[in-house]
């Protein structure tokens, strides 16, 4: 009952075709990924609120679910008021209950439409998993998937010390799991040039079942197992020497591979990937280079580099 990823991924990328270039304001890519509810069972999708990057003073757009023939299933008001607002970025809120249930297996966009113009989107694809043909348990059953699969950011952070460090964030769930299983641990390795440089300790780390989450870990300098409490995380400096760098995501029972991110480092810096520049077309599939701050009672931004899972 599965489709390929990348084959539906590759699919994902044609709708909503026609829109403006790179326009003002836009959803903060993360908060699509985060901020709406996905029902790996009944295949029930709920917003309540989102981010916005260059937020105008009054808010006049929605929020759609659009099918593969660029019709809208249904549309939900956000409200004219912000719920709260820092700089450039707003908070903004649905107009609930906005709820909608997809049961036709296939490819959908969430789009984001402000004063008439798509501006965001989130693409996303319906699978069915269970045919009801259980005597026991005959109900339909259905799950999402999309660029949960190849989307990761890294997130600097720096220390008591002063010391600066990567933070690596990716989305997991159940279809990063062999069929039947409830969760399992997952490693991070980073390479350079095809040289390990670093991994996640062994000890932390765990992928669920059921819809993506987002995963967050720290890369430490390579070590053995049973050696993880005295080891050093890998500063930024040993992220920024020039060089083409792999992080690899495997899960830790039986080492298979579920995310391969790349970046390139140039003259001392982690290059951004070309869709979080101001003027990428098309617009709606731009990612804004920022995210809130986790852990922060106050609401606040910081600098986000999206790197490639493609």
């Amino acid at each position: 009952m599965t489709r390929p990823i990348a084959t539906v991924l590759a699919a994902l990328t044609v709708l909503v075709t026609g829109v403006l270039a790179q326009p003002t304001p836009v959803v903060a890519y993360e908060s699509l990924l985060d901020d709406i509810y996905f029902d790996d069972e009944s295949g029930l999708i709920r917003f309540t609120e989102f981010d916005i990057a260059f937020a105008p003073e009054e808010l006049n757009g929605s929020i759609a679910v659009v099918n593969a023939e660029n019709t809208v299933v249904q549309s939900f008001p956000f409200r004219d008021t912000y719920r709260y607002r820092e700089g450039v970025f707003a908070k903004a809120q649905v107009v609930g209950p906005a709820d909608v249930t997809l049961t036709e297996p296939g490819v959908y966009n969430i789009v984001a439409i402000i004063d008439g113009t798509p501006v965001s989107r989130l693409p996303v694809g319906l699978e069915q998993t269970s045919a009801g043909d259980d005597p026991f348990d005959p109900e339909l059953t259905y799950q999402y998937y999309g660029l949960w699969a190849v989307c990761g950011h890294l997130t600097m952070i720096t220390n008591s010390n002063d010391e600066t460090y990567p933070e690596v964030t990716f989305w997991a769930g159940g279809r990063d799991l062999p069929a039947g299983e409830g969760g399992d641990g997952f490693i991070a390795r980073l390479y350079r040039d095809g040289e390990l440089i670093g991994h996640s300790r062994r000890t932390t780390g765990f992928i669920t079942s059921g819809h993506y989450e987002r995963k967050t870990t720290t890369i430490y300098e390579p070590h053995e197992p049973g050696k993880e409490v005295n080891t050093k995380r890998l500063l930024i400096d040993d992220w920024t020497q020039d060089g083409e760098y792999t992080l690899m995501v495997s899960r830790k029972t039986d080492d298979q591979a579920v995310r391969r991110f790349t970046f390139n480092a140039v003259d001392g810096a982690i290059q951004q990937m070309p869709n979080t520049a101001l003027d990428y077309e098309p617009g709606v599939d731009y990612m804004a280079p920022r995210t809130t701050k986790k852990g922060s009672n106050r609401y606040e931004f910081v600098e986000v580099i999206w790197i490639d899972g493609k």
